[in-house]
């Protein structure tokens, strides 16, 4: 499975507010709102989906995103 660049933009909390792709090689640069971060990781390609489908959070202790416990 290939692994992907992907951007994630979360709030205070660690809940994904959004998930992007950049095209291959492109240079993004991804701006978070008010009390919003960026975390920019690697996904297999078949899962980009998943963080934002509200079963995922940041945690920003691991740099990573992680499953929901609740």
């Amino acid at each position: 499975m290939a692994r992907k660049r992907v951007f994630v933009v979360y709030d205070e909390a660690g809940r994904i507010i959004s998930v992007a792709r950049p095209q291959s090689d492109a240079k993004v640069v991804i701006f978070g709102g008010e009390g919003q971060a960026v975390l920019e990781t690697e996904v297999g390609d078949s899962r980009i989906a998943d963080p934002a489908g509200g079963r995922h959070r940041v945690d920003v202790a691991q740099r990573s995103v992680v499953a929901r416990e609740d």
